[in-house]
């Protein structure tokens, strides 16, 4: 696993007459599952608080939760015009995606083995580590840990490179299997949420109730930041929404049709006020 790096990169202008302001951002988008495949962890759970946000700047300073973070964005001024506007969030939430979609938890998978007992092959699922029987005995409130299959009357018989056990915990006097209780604690998942309910005679894993996802939230998302407009940039809105018009290679295209262009307009102007201040 690695940590979560997402750093604001400045894009090349494209070389097109036309392109979508999406070619000005500053950060990668994600997914759920491209967050997971880029770094190897999951994105936190959706916060029904905040609006989605695809993005994350890792740079900014989080020391102080009243730290805000600047970025210049894509909006509309009061007159429907187009333009590059400012943005401020508190740092944290800059920091930080806001993905829609459940969080995906591991299945749980139990590898075969070859111990045997009495001549027979064991069903693997009774099969735990140490460490494992450990916790879930401080999770239940065991008492003890017993090896089941320490016994001088049919032992289980492991092989050198099994390094599970048999183990039981000691559960208000009872010996529990300890596979049994991993089994039921991860049925929706490895570190799916939930809690033992130990007030009846065997422990009880409890599933917490399905967190929000977001995935009918219909509150716009959190803008993405993006450079300032180059000097031959300028915003038109088209069929598809606003986009960007390169002016320098719109000039030319008009240039090699034949039409008047914006340099072409700009001499004749210049032209007209000549001749009309000689009175020609």
């Amino acid at each position: 696993m690695s940590n979560p790096v997402s750093q604001p990169v400045i894009p090349p202008q494209p070389n097109q007459q036309y392109y979508g302001v999406s070619a000005l951002a500053l950060f990668q988008t994600f997914t759920r599952e491209t967050y997971l495949s880029a770094f190897g962890i999951q994105a936190p759970s959706y916060d029904p608080t905040r609006v989605i946000k695809t993005w994350f700047d890792s740079t900014v300073d989080t020391s102080n939760p009243s730290n805000v973070a600047l970025y210049n964005i894509v909006g509309q001024d009061q007159s429907g015009n187009w333009r590059v506007q400012q943005m401020v969030m508190p740092a944290q939430e800059a920091a930080t995606v806001n993905l829609p979609g459940a969080i995906a938890y591991a299945p749980y998978v139990v590898a075969p083995t070859q111990a045997t007992r009495g001549g027979s092959g064991i069903n693997p699922m009774y099969l735990s580590l140490q460490i494992e029987a450990q916790e879930i005995m401080t999770e239940v409130g065991g008492t003890s840990l017993l090896d089941e299959g320490n016994t001088l009357v049919f032992p289980v018989i492991y092989p050198a490179n099994e390094p599970r056990r048999v183990w039981d915990v000691v559960f208000k006097g009872e010996a529990l299997n300890v596979g049994m209780l991993l089994s039921m604690k991860y049925a929706n998942g490895v570190g799916a949420p939930g809690h033992w309910d130990t007030s009846g005679s065997d422990p009880v894993w409890v599933s917490d109730p399905p967190a929000p996802t977001g995935t009918g939230d219909t509150r716009p998302p959190r803008p993405m930041p993006v450079r300032n407009l180059l000097p031959n940039e300028k915003f038109q809105t088209g069929l598809m929404g606003v986009g960007v018009i390169r002016a320098d290679l719109q000039q030319n295209q008009e240039a090699q049709k034949g039409q008047f262009t914006a340099d072409d307009r700009a001499t004749l102007q210049t032209i007209y006020q000549i001749v009309s201040r000689l009175g020609i």
